[in-house]
């Protein structure tokens, strides 16, 4: 069997990313051996030649400067996040669009009803976070806003070092402001530095993060709306475009350079502005989010309230605009999405995990709100993407 090198550099790697690109490499009867070290220079030939590989898949981050391409020689290796301008014309890279991120986050804070926007950037500036602000920057000056843009007075020593200096930041912009952090981290720093404020979140201050990395966005207080990107869908392309170049060698005439994009909002309490300010219904919602595909009902959230069922749905409807059942099916249909954006899930196994107890009942409330059938959405809206697939793993061999 075909073996291909996958290097991970970084322990806390997004791990949809390899199991994107051990999704196509099963479709075209081939190995992903995983080594979990950055390449260097002649352990890298070494690894070559043990494992007799045709390729590699290079994952690299913020570390991508210390990685050489030429280390690979004639072999074909594709560079995963890598900036495409510090790579040779030649080299074969994906990498996620960054600039597209920071537009749909400016579309998702426009939708918010703030009346002023910022944008926090890592302190280093890499290249991706400076591709997320300028993309939430021209998606806010096309619609007649502007954007202020925390910028680092000094390189932060420590984490405390830099919730300091958010603070100073968040104390003075004016509000109702929402924020747009370069990725979760930052945006957990800007929530702690908003409750030290004394800021309400996301009254006065919303924060959007990218990234959706849970052991950050639900561990803070309140919880972290984030962007996901599609890394399954970025691993699907890194092997698509290792597979080609290994069929093609010299002969390769596709695009070597090439982006993914973004999977949703994952929409939490950081963002999600209540009508009416009511810390028991902020609960609630926090539990629905956590609960509904577990087989949550109304009457289990009513009775979180201080009060009657009748008095509970009231103080829901005022706070949100919804009812409680409402909100639980919208999160149930959010979760059957996603879930039909895998190819490998079987339809019917769907409604056990979105909280339904028939798949019946799925298929009858997914037809009312989407205005069609499972497959149908599932089709529209993968049907390209797996075209591509079998257009590539059909002619490797």
């Amino acid at each position: 069997m075909q073996v291909v090198l996958y290097f991970r550099p970084f322990p806390g790697s997004n791990p949809e990313k390899l199991a994107g690109v051990r999704e196509i490499a099963e479709k075209a009867h081939v190995h992903v051996q995983v080594v979990d070290e950055a390449p260097a220079g002649e352990r890298v030939r070494k690894l070559l030649s043990f494992w007799r590989c045709g390729g590699a898949i290079v994952e690299c981050g913020g570390r991508g400067r210390d990685i050489d391409p030429g280390a690979f020689g004639a072999v074909p290796a594709v560079f995963f996040n890598h900036d495409f301008e510090t790579l040779p014309r030649r080299t074969f890279a994906v990498r996620h669009d960054s600039k597209s991120t920071g537009a749909l986050a400016a579309r998702e804070l426009l939708l918010s009803g703030a009346d002023h926007f910022a944008c926090i950037t890592e302190p280093a500036n890499p290249f991706w976070s400076r591709e997320r602000r300028q993309g939430f920057v021209e998606a806010l000056a096309l619609n007649g806003r502007k954007c202020i843009h925390f910028a680092w007075p000094e390189t932060p020593e420590s984490a405390t070092e830099r919730v300091r200096l958010l603070r100073a930041f968040i104390r003075n912009v004016p509000k109702p402001c929402a924020i747009f952090a370069a990725n979760d981290a930052l945006a957990a720093e800007a929530i702690a530095a908003a409750r030290l404020c004394g800021t309400a979140i996301p009254d006065e201050v919303a924060v959007l993060g990218v990234d959706n990395a849970a052991d950050i966005c639900e561990h803070t207080n309140p919880t972290l709306s984030s962007i996901e990107p599609d890394f399954r869908r970025g691993g699907n392309l890194a092997m698509l475009t290792l597979l080609a170049a290994m069929r093609d060698g010299a002969a390769f005439r596709g695009p070597r350079k090439r982006t993914f994009g973004d999977l949703h909002v994952v929409r939490r309490l950081s963002t999600k502005r209540l009508r009416r300010a009511d810390p028991v219904v902020s609960e609630a919602l926090d539990l629905i989010r956590r609960k509904a595909c577990d087989g949550l009902k109304a009457a289990d959230v009513a009775r979180t309230f201080p009060c009657s069922r009748r008095m509970a749905d009231l103080r829901f409807r005022q706070a949100t605009g919804r009812t409680i059942l409402d909100e639980i099916q919208s999160v149930r249909l959010d979760r059957a999405k996603e879930m039909l954006l895998n190819p490998h899930q079987e339809l019917k196994a769907i409604s056990d995990f979105c909280g339904f107890r028939h798949p019946n009942s799925l298929r009858k409330f997914f037809l009312k709100e989407t205005g069609q059938t499972l497959g149908r959405w599932r089709a529209s809206h993968d049907s390209a993407h797996c075209q591509h697939i079998l257009k590539y793993s059909s002619n490797v061999h």
